[in-house]
């Protein structure tokens, strides 16, 4: 029988790289069932035309006393990824035999089918806005709406992009998306339902 993984925690990046043709999406940690070790995986996001062959990040994962138990650069290799894609998430980048607290992430750079490598350490950092759970109301009503099950934030127009009610960054990247790249809902529509939600509400009161 194959190892057993148990999810432990699912945190979304608190971040995008402005520039970056890679978006960093999410962190998870999963439990070894037959040691306890803790394993932690990476979800990243294709936003260029072309796809990602390669892509190269440096981790630093802490403990829950805030020390430094691993550190390291990581290869994807072989990604395949096409733009909109999200990879990673299946490849274990670190194991720990105690709880960990953290896990930074930056980018180091990216190759695409065409085989030239692009550094991404210039591609500095942006925070973004915690998203804002919706009222179990609005979010039942919404995903009514929208047929889908995944919607809990308010979406939010951002300067280089907007959340999606599922949570998902979508990074602009020069040429804007009416789709969320993750859970596939048009923009359009999930602002129009968010606003026609807020009205009705509005109109009880």
């Amino acid at each position: 029988m194959g190892e057993v993984f148990i999810p432990l925690a699912r945190s979304r990046s608190s971040y995008y790289c402005k520039g970056s043709p890679v978006h960093f999406a999410m962190v998870e940690l999963f439990r070894m069932e037959s040691t306890g070790s803790t394993v932690v995986t990476l979800t990243f996001k294709n936003l260029y035309s072309r796809p990602v062959s390669k892509l190269t990040i440096h981790y630093r994962c802490r403990n829950q006393a805030g020390v430094v138990v691993g550190e390291d650069d990581f290869d994807y290799q072989n990604v395949g990824a096409p733009e909109g894609a999200c990879f990673g998430g299946n490849d274990g980048v670190f194991i720990s035999d105690e709880p960990l607290s953290s896990v930074d992430v930056n980018l180091v750079s990216v190759v695409y089918d065409d085989g030239i490598l692009h550094s991404l350490k210039r591609c500095g950092p942006v925070a973004l806005p915690a998203p804002r759970a919706l009222p179990e109301p609005v979010k039942n009503a919404l995903c009514t709406a929208m047929n889908s099950r995944f919607l809990r934030y308010y979406p939010a127009d951002l300067t280089d992009g907007w959340q999606c009610a599922c949570g998902a960054f979508n990074y602009n990247a020069g040429k804007g998306k009416t789709k969320c790249t993750e859970c596939g809902v048009d923009r359009a529509d999930l602002f129009a339902a968010i606003q026609g939600i807020a009205a009705h509400n509005a109109g009880q009161v």
